[in-house]
């Protein structure tokens, strides 16, 4: 029997942004002391654990700058106001992906992904005296690929609850895309997503060291996160504990079953350990309810390997469906319709796999 190829392990980072999370309970932590307090229960110096909402005099200056120059009546219209002096040329603040940096360092660096400039807003909200916070918001995330890596993105952004709603204050401009469900962060969580953002980019740096140190932090932090476990097995993983790592595993899918990025990550892992067909049950599993295309590609590379076409066709579907723009699904659809004869078809999807890429190598250098 041949094993299927996997393109990648599964790695649910989040860079600008959170997951799906836990909702806030009753009593959250929005200030300092108390975040304090909480991360002492879980066992961690917050003097090694940085809080994301760390302000400065420089902030509550430029806060105070702001909202006397345009005046203000409610907390809400205090909250436009920052909104918009953070769009503000004389602000030039740059966007850096993969630049997560607590909200004291964003300012002075005017630099940052846009968790940074979510929790920058969040911060200087507080320094109105406006009890702002993070929101998790839940739609299709977004999925980019770096080499053996697959990078599922979700997002966050800013909230404030006012006396009749909760407005939200979204930093992510070049999105379009509606949300349907939107989950509140407190401060602790808030610190694991931060925590987490620092173990992905480690792990994009191959410093797998810090990456299970920062991970360490998240999961002690918040012990049910499903995705902290999930990296958290990456990072384990790529730093050589491989035992560690499906513990990891196991874990998330004690916290939710049928998790298709921890199941992909074992796949992988059992693959590496030439434990095929453990990797090709853990695969099929993962394709019942993932949307990744990597995965969905994969699972059809080895129904192509076994002759089963329509199964793989079937699975190419899915993965055309949602990510249409993605050339390796292009290049999978190619494959199959080489394997079933059917040259001229096999010649069309990779061209236009090919010209996807061209279209997005033109959109990085624009």
């Amino acid at each position: 029997m041949g094993s299927a190829r996997i393109n990648g392990v599964v790695l649910a980072v989040i860079f600008a942004v959170g997951g799906c999370v836990h909702a806030g309970t009753s009593d959250m932590v929005f200030e300092r002391e108390a975040w304090s307090r909480e991360v002492e229960k879980n066992g961690l110096d917050p003097a090694v654990v940085q809080y994301p909402f760390e302000s400065s005099p420089e902030i509550e200056a430029w806060v105070a700058k702001v909202l006397k120059r345009h005046g203000h009546d409610s907390e809400g219209s205090r909250l436009d106001v920052i909104q918009s002096a953070m769009f503000e040329n004389e602000f030039n603040f740059t966007y850096e992906d993969g630049t997560t940096l607590p909200a004291a360092e964003a300012f002075e660096r005017r630099r940052g992904n846009c968790m940074s400039f979510t929790a920058l807003f969040v911060t200087m909200a507080r320094a109105a005296g406006i009890e702002a916070f993070l929101l998790a918001v839940r739609r299709t995330p977004g999925i980019d690929k770096e080499g053996d890596l697959v990078v599922l993105n979700h997002h966050v952004v800013a909230g404030y609850r006012g006396p009749r709603k909760v407005t939200i204050y979204d930093f992510n401009v070049t999105s379009s895309e509606t949300f349907m469900q939107r989950f509140v962060v407190d401060d602790v969580m808030a610190t694991a997503m931060y925590h987490n953002n620092l173990a992905g980019e480690a792990i994009r740096t191959d410093d797998f060291e810090s990456a299970v140190w920062h991970l360490d932090i998240t999961t002690r932090l918040v012990p049910d996160w499903t995705h902290g476990w999930v990296n958290y097995g990456v990072a384990r993983f790529r730093n050589g504990d491989i035992d560690d790592a499906l513990a990891c595993y196991e874990k998330a899918l004690q916290l939710r079953p049928n998790n298709s990025s921890a199941l992909t990550n074992m796949a992988f892992v059992y693959r590496e350990l030439g434990r095929h067909q453990e990797s090709e049950m853990a695969l099929r599993a993962a394709a019942h309810t993932s949307v990744n295309p990597y995965t969905l590609i994969a699972i059809a590379d080895s129904e192509m390997i076994r002759g089963n076409y329509e199964d793989a066709a079937s699975y190419l579907r899915r993965a055309r469906w949602s990510y249409r723009s993605e050339p390796e699904v292009w290049d999978a659809m190619s494959r199959l319709a080489r394997l079933r004869g059917d040259v001229r078809k096999a010649e069309r999807h990779a061209s236009h796999a090919d010209k996807l890429r061209r279209e997005a190598e033109s959109a990085e250098e624009e």
